[in-house]
């Protein structure tokens, strides 16, 4: 029961049946765990130890584990990725392809896509979620242009590149898909910015600088110069 509690401790207190079995716990201790209010069954072949508390990263672990092999997304992936303006969304977002059905109605905002989810997902703390480029890429036609550019800015921030979160936009970006255009028009503002600062930049530079520099000259005189043989 040791490695059980342990596994428990690290996964924000839940467990697949497949981890029970694999750390030693049959069906039989598992049914008896439920009765007795160690463990509440919170999906299916998906359980909780009841003495965590719950918190949002246990509700998008539980909602990753269920049926349909569901990533992180959207509101719930920018929160998960501390990304600003998101630290009070609540709602567990879970992305899964076309077709699947992740056994959760109700209790997750379910989103379906045909689209190019598997290069795209990171792991955090174990759990799947989508990158940080193309969680802002799938975010912006849900969210408003400010919220949507603090969230960009902060990305920034953490080291993502201009370039590097356009390439998300584009991944989502295809005949029959117009593409995150909100987020495009975010970038594009950002790096009109960008150029503007680093233009007065430049300038401000030149004009301190330029009643000190002195004239360039020749560093040989007429009389070092080597005569020119013909």
């Amino acid at each position: 029961m040791r490695e059980l509690f342990r596994h428990l401790h690290d996964h924000d207190g839940v467990a697949t049946c497949d981890d029970l079995r694999r750390l030693g716990v049959s069906w039989h201790r598992e049914r008896r765990l439920l009765d007795i209010g160690v463990l509440d069954r919170v999906g299916p072949r998906v359980v909780r130890v009841t003495s965590t508390p719950e918190s949002f990263q246990q509700r998008c672990r539980i909602a990753t584990l269920g049926p349909g092999r569901g990533v992180i997304s959207h509101g719930a992936a920018a929160r998960l990725h501390r990304l600003n303006g998101f630290q009070s969304h609540d709602r567990v977002d879970l992305l899964c392809r076309r077709g699947s059905w992740p056994g959760h109605p109700g209790v997750i905002i379910t989103h379906f896509t045909r689209g190019p989810v598997d290069e795209a997902v990171v792991t955090l703390s174990g759990i799947p979620v989508l990158d940080v480029p193309d969680t802002l890429a799938l975010l912006a036609p849900h969210t408003g242009a400010d919220l949507l550019e603090r969230a960009v800015v902060s990305a920034l921030d953490r080291g993502w590149t201009i370039a590097r979160l356009r390439d998300g936009a584009e991944r989502w970006t295809s005949r029959g898909r117009p593409g995150p255009r909100a987020l495009e028009t975010v970038l594009d503002e950002l790096s009109r910015r960008n150029a503007q600062a680093s233009t007065g930049a430049n300038i401000s530079s030149a004009a301190v600088h330029g009643s000190t520099r002195r004239p360039r000259t020749s560093s040989v005189n007429s009389s070092q110069r080597s005569p020119v043989h013909t």
